[in-house]
């Protein structure tokens, strides 16, 4: 028996084929490669509530292998023509998102962090790669022989070496994608207790870089921003390139601080007055905001084995915020009520602003709200999907929202 505050809780698939509100007919969203007969509840499970900008569009199954890792949501290109999975110890899976089309797999352990469920990996812009990194670690500890160093992995299956990312004050040991054009938060000397053998990091550094060419734009070291003495790990990020092209980073720190940096500009900490170690956030799409995940959960026993254990017990309060990145002032909150054990997704946030996708408890254990990022009220629910880790995002030209977890992946129209 364990008790925890908080775990993820996965909806069962479902839905129907189509349905008619009042007098007006609503078309069965299209499947697509989901064979069988038994997708009627996860149909039904999928259509938004009430009418709304939301419309149910497609319902795709895709070919990446069933035995795949569910530790990560898969990755769908700028495109929307193809998919990355992320297996860590299998690999990279990389392919056409329709059965029948071209696919690899990059069959060597790669760099990820399986207890924040983030890897190093992201498509380029015009979807002809993926950017990500690769090092030489022991089998099967995985201790760390060496630095990261940046790859492009091609659609054809081939891999291309990048320039190394060089610092004085250490080996590159993380890195997080900023947007698809090689842009990234880098931090170097940072993690020496996971080498083989270790060492010491004596000048931990922040740097943001660009990885395509090898070239550092600006870096400064942790000692030099003294709100983070007392601070352990670097343990999220979330990023954004603003109308002039300058990179905007958020980060938070173990145990409690949160960090800006905006590219031409010292870091500095906003007044933040929590965090923790799972705490989803995303940018708005001016980057002036910061949509904060609470994870508001049902508290109580859970049980293993078999064993019985008394119902969670329902814990009410804040399930997102938005807040100014610039003062950490909070300009609005959802709250509501959890019933279930649940742990926020990533959430996101449509490229014109208008909108945005998170996870939430409700009434009938987990759903996926689309959100007005002005006001911060839910326009339209449905059933959380029980596929595995969850993946949120929107579409560039704003007009589709797109879930995604395991081999499925579910899109919906955005009408006015």
């Amino acid at each position: 028996m364990k008790h925890a505050s908080s775990i993820i809780s996965f909806a069962i698939g479902a839905a129907i084929a189509g349905f008619a509100v009042g007098n007006e007919a609503i078309a069965a969203p299209e499947q697509i490669r989901c064979y069988g007969d038994n997708w009627g509840p996860t149909l039904e499970m999928l259509e938004p509530t009430p009418v709304g900008p939301l419309t149910f569009n497609t319902l795709r199954c895709m070919p990446i292998p069933e035995g795949w890792p569910r530790f990560f949501p898969p990755s769908l290109s700028p495109n929307g023509g193809l998919v990355f999975a992320f297996g860590s110890t299998k690999g990279l899976w990389l392919g056409d998102v329709a059965r029948g089309g071209h696919a690899h797999i990059v069959n060597e352990r790669l760099p990820g962090d399986l207890l924040s469920r983030t890897a190093p990996f992201a498509w380029l812009d015009d979807s002809t790669a993926v950017i990500g990194v690769k090092r030489e670690v022991t089998v099967p500890a995985g201790f760390a022989l060496e630095p990261l160093r940046p790859y492009l992995f091609n659609l054809d299956g081939s891999q291309e070496k990048l320039p190394e990312l060089v610092h004085a004050n250490g080996p590159l040991d993380e890195i997080y994608w900023v947007g698809g054009s090689g842009l990234a938060l880098a931090a170097f000397g940072t993690k020496g207790n996971y080498y083989k053998p270790e060492h010491e990091d004596r000048r931990p550094t922040l740097a943001l870089v660009d990885a395509r060419n090898g070239t550092i734009l600006q870096s400064i070291e942790k000692d030099d921003i003294p709100e983070l003495a007392d601070q352990k790990a670097l343990v999220a990020v979330a990023s954004r390139i603003d109308g002039f092209g300058k990179i905007h980073v958020m980060m938070t720190w173990a145990p409690g601080k949160w960090l800006l940096w905006v590219q031409g500009q010292q870091p500095h900490i906003i007044p933040i007055p929590w965090t923790a170690w799972r705490t989803p956030f995303a940018f708005s799409n001016d980057a002036s905001s910061v949509l904060i995940m609470r994870n508001l959960s049902a508290t109580g026993w859970v049980c293993e084995f078999g064993n019985t254990c008394p119902p969670p017990i329902p814990q009410s309060g804040t399930i997102a915020e938005l807040r100014d990145v610039s003062t950490g002032r909070v300009k609005w909150t959802l709250s509501g009520t959890a019933s279930t054990f649940s742990q926020s997704a990533t959430p996101a946030v449509g490229p014109n602003g208008r909108y945005g996708l998170i996870s939430m408890p409700d009434e009938k254990g987990a759903a996926i709200a689309l959100i007005s990022m002005d006001a911060g009220n839910v326009i339209q629910k449905l059933r959380q999907p029980g596929w595995g880790p969850i993946g949120l995002s929107f579409s560039r030209d704003s007009k589709l929202a797109i879930i995604a977890a395991g081999t499925v992946m579910a899109t919906f129209e955005i009408g006015e």
